[in-house]
């Protein structure tokens, strides 16, 4: 300290004006440090303790808060908690943030709901795996043959608007299905008009010639005919 004070003592006025300006500058800069500091430290992702007591609130906005900040954090202590909400929580809406972030944990356990025997769980969990991606249609199409009707209908609009090939497999499987509903067989025509290619010429040729239902046979030749058309102005 003695050796600091001998050697300010010797700076000429002008040097000791420049010693506190930099002296100032560095004491600006630690104070800048340490508020960065603090700041990190008090806001640390919250802990799994106060998870639980938002999910445990009677005000539905906690509990939604607090299961969508674990899905967000992706705090994979509480997929079981997680998946007793989207089961039992009373308002609709926490049980879908909960499936969200469910499925932005661990997918395959958001998955498995689609197999529910609970109607309102098995449209939280498709709805809950297209907002995380619309290619998640891809589960459902696994599974559709067993869907009703109306889910079936959900499911093709959601691939009608992907335009994507990789689905036409299973929609031709679809078309080609006798015992399938006339209406969905026929939107699943539809949907091939905007992604098949002439790799199905002989299947909905196949439809075309001998499937009984005159609507499927007319659907099936518009459908190639417009895959023909779209070829050739390639």
């Amino acid at each position: 300290m003695r050796k600091i004070t001998d050697f300010y003592k010797g700076l000429a006025k002008k040097n000791r004006i420049i010693f506190w300006f930099c002296f100032a500058v560095i004491l600006l800069s630690l104070f800048a440090i340490g508020k960065t500091i603090y700041r990190a430290s008090v806001s640390k992702n919250p802990t799994v303790e106060k998870y639980t007591r938002q999910i445990r609130s009677k005000d539905s906005s906690q509990r939604e808060t607090g299961v969508y900040t674990i899905g967000l954090y992706r705090v994979k202590e509480m997929a079981d908690t997680l998946e007793t909400i989207i089961k039992q929580d009373p308002e609709i809406k926490v049980r879908r943030v909960a499936a969200w972030s469910l499925g932005n944990i661990d997918i395959d356990r958001l998955v498995k709901f689609l197999d529910s025997q609970d109607g309102e769980i098995r449209n939280i969990a498709m709805e809950a795996l297209i907002k995380l991606d619309r290619n998640n249609v891809s589960y459902m199409m696994d599974r559709f043959s067993g869907e009703d009707i109306e889910t079936k209908k959900k499911i093709l609009g959601i691939v009608d608007s992907l335009r994507k090939q990789q689905f036409n497999d299973n929609l031709m499987e679809i078309a080609e299905n006798q015992q399938e509903n006339m209406e969905i067989r026929t939107m699943a025509l539809d949907v091939l008009k905007h992604t098949g290619t002439m790799e199905l010429e002989g299947r909905l040729n196949a439809i075309f010639y001998n499937d009984p239902e005159m609507q499927i046979k007319e659907t099936a030749k518009q459908t190639l005919d417009f895959i023909k058309n779209k070829e050739k102005n390639k």
